[in-house]
């Protein structure tokens, strides 16, 4: 018997087997690089248009990154915040969201097409739920009335809703009565007023111009839900939960604040966890546990979490608990997505402070860019191309 013919054979075949095996792996690597490569983002800024300060003009740029770099912007269009001296868009008040990876609802309920590069919604309403295709909305108004409307995405239209039995998700049925101080809240079933609280608090106070916007809800279902309660001199702030049905009130915790012209807002994270961001504070309301935490850190989004108070050297930024950078920005002008991170940095100089333009975390370098911007009034948040 001839042993080479044996062996040699077997041993070729191993190889074969091995170099397939190698090949395989470098294909899949190969083509997991080239899929990364493809990993597009757009950041979508607004700036000051420094031409039209009478109407408080903003253009809403589009930054565009490609794997994390940065490759340039576009303007988008240009909105007038202000029309016979009242407001008309406004990006800067409350909280924006992005929908359907295009459209972006202010926290006074503009809605502006970013695909189209157009204003769909002009009108001031509170928002109330955002679905796949509509945004509903509750107007109480001294002059307009109470009265559901609904914008539709895929007809572009708008409309009020004359039915006196539609009702959409929690929300449109209490009212904080600001003409009294403390304020009232109280419930309308049925359009009956029913008092819920003698003593809602005094609502938070907007230190630039003395405004008083209503107390900030966290709705837990149709019937209950976790208020914002200010004391008089807006330092302390308690989160109450009240149930609808049974008028039962009870205080989950408080925390100390001070004023701000920003208004703070919640973010759901579960059915019993909620944070609320005030300022350079956030809270953590546990209701299982029955307690409100104030963080040192903000509660991990995409992985990020931001030290909360500003120290000297600015704010720690970590990601998935590691840190990676250390600097100077407000938290309301910080936006997340999957493994990026964009802020607008500061420069402090004795209590003034400067912006310096956008620093951007691309985690497949990974480290930081820096991106001219100048003028920013806020980050709206990213959109996937």
């Amino acid at each position: 018997m001839n042993l080479n013919k044996i062996i040699i054979p077997t041993f070729k075949s191993m190889f074969a087997k091995k170099l397939l095996a190698l090949l395989t792996v470098l294909f899949f690597i190969s083509s997991n690089k080239l899929s990364a490569q493809n990993v597009k983002y757009s950041l979508i800024v607004v700036h000051i248009d420094p031409n039209g300060a009478g109407e408080f003009r903003q253009k809403i740029m589009s930054y565009h990154f490609l794997n994390g770099i940065y490759q340039g912007r576009e303007e988008l269009l240009t909105v007038k915040g202000k029309q016979k001296d009242k407001d008309y868009v406004r990006t800067d008040i409350g909280t924006n969201i992005i929908h359907q990876n295009r459209y972006v609802i202010t926290g006074i309920g503009n809605i502006i097409d970013l695909k189209d590069k157009k204003v769909l919604f002009d009108q001031k309403a509170n928002l109330v739920r955002v679905s796949n295709d509509s945004a509903i909305y509750f107007t109480n108004d001294v002059f307009k009335g109470k009265f559901y409307s609904v914008y539709n995405f895929n007809t572009h239209q708008y409309s009020e809703v004359k039915s006196l039995l539609f009702k959409a998700v929690a929300g449109t049925e209490i009212e904080f009565d600001k003409s009294t101080s403390p304020y009232k809240l109280n419930f309308y079933p049925n359009d009956k007023k029913v008092m819920v609280m003698a003593d809602a608090g005094w609502g938070q106070t907007i230190t630039s111009d003395g405004r008083k916007p209503d107390p900030q809800v966290w709705w837990l279902d149709k019937s209950d839900f976790v208020f914002t309660q200010f004391n008089k001199e807006n330092t302390e702030i308690s989160f109450v939960k009240v149930n609808l049905l049974t008028k039962a009130t009870s205080v989950v915790g408080k925390g100390v604040i001070k004023q701000q012209n920003n208004i703070g807002y919640f973010t759901k994270i579960d059915n019993n966890l909620s944070t609320y961001m005030f300022g350079d504070k956030k809270f953590l309301i546990d209701l299982a546990k029955n307690s409100v935490t104030e963080l040192l850190f903000t509660y991990p989004e995409d992985g990020f979490s931001i030290e909360c108070k500003a120290q000297p050297y600015g704010h720690i930024i970590k990601l998935d608990g590691k840190e990676i950078g250390k600097y100077h920005f407000q938290l309301k002008n910080m936006r997340t997505d999957h493994q990026i991170i964009g802020l607008v940095k500061e420069l402090i100089v004795g209590t003034e402070s400067y912006q310096q333009g956008l620093a951007i975390w691309n985690n497949n370098k990974p480290g930081w860019e820096k991106v001219d911007a100048e003028d920013v009034i806020t980050l709206i948040g990213w959109i996937r191309d």
